[in-house]
């Protein structure tokens, strides 16, 4: 059975709706790897993460095979659902204290963004450029919940309202899942003293290795 392999040059059709239409072993994988998507917490810092969302991602087929076989108009939509719900921009709150963000510096941040393995893929120059192409962000405290590698219970240091900080790094990956890059402390330090903040978020959802 040929299956998905997950690995950061995949690129996934952002916009597909799939019909009855389309190719069965497409709409079972599909309904695989997104159905795991939607539970998967553990983020894609490392190959191994990688290679262990691949195997859970197996591990779905034989239960999405089982789903379209007893009920192939429901398993439609339930995938249609699931695409439409990873192709949800992060919701964003206008009303933000300013405090004094600073643009980050991409060079001096590369050992910490290179943990995840899509950057690291990139190599530091590739990773300079997508990087300069992206934008400062206004999100809420509840967008968060849709952000992997994304820690609530790291604290900020107690002078971070008296100081000037780098905006955190959010990027879009090729897969169409956020990532935190860095600046995982100060925006909870952030989010704890305003509900929301200003971040620089990257989309990398088009990049190509």
């Amino acid at each position: 059975m040929n299956h998905l392999v997950i690995n950061s040059r995949m690129n996934l059709q952002e916009n597909k709706i799939f019909t009855l239409d389309d190719d069965p072993q497409v709409l079972v994988n599909q309904l695989a790897f997104l159905s795991t998507l939607a539970t998967w917490k553990k983020g894609f810092g490392s190959w191994n993460l990688v290679n262990e969302f691949n195997k859970q991602v197996e591990a779905t087929i034989p239960k999405a095979v089982d789903a379209f076989e007893r009920n192939e108009k429901g398993s439609l939509i339930k995938l249609n659902n699931l695409v439409m719900a990873k192709n949800k921009p992060l919701a964003k709150k206008e009303s933000v204290t300013e405090m004094a963000y600073q643009k980050p510096n991409f060079e001096k941040v590369w050992g910490k963004v290179s943990n995840n393995a899509f950057v690291s893929s990139l190599g530091l120059e590739k990773w300079i450029e997508l990087a300069q192409s992206g934008k400062d962000s206004k999100i809420s405290k509840p967008s968060m919940d849709n952000v992997l590698d994304y820690d609530p219970t790291i604290k900020a240091k107690d002078d971070l309202k008296y100081s000037s900080v780098n905006m955190p790094i959010i990027l879009k990956s090729p897969m169409g899942d956020y990532h935190l890059l860095s600046g995982n402390a100060e925006l909870n330090g952030i989010m704890d003293m305003h509900g929301n903040a200003k971040v620089w978020f990257i989309d990398g959802s088009q990049a190509a290795v």
